[in-house]
């Protein structure tokens, strides 16, 4: 998981003393000198020099405050520090910017500032027009949501066909949700006309970011509001219903909801179509689903597919050009590490949290 899709409510605010609340601090070891030593150059590969990284956890973490941070994590960015002699048809020149297709064994390898990379088909080249900061969140979140809207859009198309309007929920109101926004802006052709995208979340301060974002509205599952008032509440937002949910959470009570405020199959003219939930599945835990219900109803239940290189390489083309801009970040010093994490579970950050490698001690932000 990116970042706490659901959680409850907070001031916004950024404060750079260091922090000892956290459970889980980062160790010495993992900031150490001797984590700055540069591997040797694979053969056929390269070596990545380390810029920016996203603030990476999983969402379980998260709910229990015993966060772990991931370093290099499934988000990073920087530029080829050296290419290997036997690299046969090598486009990569020393200097180059480049990201990193996600993968698991570099986001458990512990905080680095050099990668040694053996298969150069997981290193992708960015545009000189692209900040290193903005690159380091193409491969994690944006994939994610990218992913999310190219799956949900043959079903919205197929609405639109017998609909004047469709309405489709993401339930979270993080960096995964603002990228959604972003992107569904971009292939879903006019949000607010013929498609209605529609918030949901815990946390107020998410939501008017994602109001701020150009969402057609956001709807507040407070956690400590009886169930049917908030389903009642959804349903008076999403008037119409809710056509297609994109559920970053998935835990038993946002799939529960989402069940309840999903439409039930429709059939007009030579168009059926069923109602559909897109599950991201990052809340670890198990949920409990009437078969019976789903198959009266006629309502889906789909993963959200992981993304792959041509989508990640879209992306970057995307940016490069113009058309589309990346949701609200703060980019932070490696070494506020412990002070971010403890702001992100009070939820003390809305949007991303980017972490520079290097001596720098500014914070910017992009809000």
């Amino acid at each position: 998981m990116l970042d706490n899709e659901l959680h409850q409510n907070g001031g916004v605010q950024v404060m750079n003393k260091p922090s000892s609340s956290l459970n889980h601090p980062l160790s010495s070891e993992m900031c150490s000198s001797a984590s700055l030593s540069v591997p040797s150059t694979p053969k056929d590969g390269v070596v990545v020099k380390v810029s920016h990284v996203g603030a990476c956890y999983s969402e379980g973490q998260m709910r229990r405050k015993r966060i772990r941070p991931r370093f290099p994590g499934v988000e990073v960015a920087g530029t080829i520090y050296d290419v290997s002699n036997s690299l046969p048809n090598s486009n990569f020149c020393v200097g180059d910017k480049v990201i990193l297709f996600p993968d698991e064994d570099l986001a458990n390898s512990g905080y680095v500032e050099y990668i040694a990379i053996d298969d150069t088909c997981k290193v992708l080249q960015v545009p000189q027009n692209i900040s290193l900061e903005v690159a380091a969140m193409l491969p994690g979140g944006a994939l994610s949501a990218y992913a999310a809207v190219l799956g949900a859009k043959p079903h919205v198309e197929k609405l639109q066909q017998v609909k004047s309007c469709v309405n489709v929920l993401v339930v979270g109101g993080g960096g995964l949700g603002l990228w959604t926004i972003r992107l569904a802006q971009l292939l879903l052709g006019n949000l607010c006309n013929s498609v209605r995208l529609f918030v949901a979340d815990n946390s107020i301060d998410k939501l008017l970011t994602a109001q701020d974002h150009g969402c057609y509205d956001i709807v507040h599952w407070n956690e400590e509001d009886h169930e049917q008032y908030i389903v009642e509440r959804t349903l008076d937002a999403c008037r119409g219903g809710v056509d297609v949910i994109i559920d970053y959470v998935s835990s038993p009570r946002t799939m529960n909801r989402s069940l309840k405020v999903l439409n039930r199959f429709l059939s007009l003219c030579l168009v059926t179509q069923e109602g559909l939930i897109m599950v991201g599945g990052n809340s670890m835990k198990e949920v409990s689903i009437s078969l019976n219900a789903l198959a009266a109803k006629q309502q889906s239940i789909v993963g959200i597919p992981k993304g792959n290189m041509n989508q990640l390489r879209d992306l970057v083309n995307f940016v490069s050009e113009g058309k589309l801009s990346p949701p609200c970040y703060a980019v932070f010093p490696i070494e506020d590490v412990n002070q971010v994490f403890d702001d992100l579970c009070e939820c003390r950050i809305t949007g991303r949290a980017i972490f520079r490698l290097g001596n720098s001690a500014t914070v910017t932000d992009n809000q």
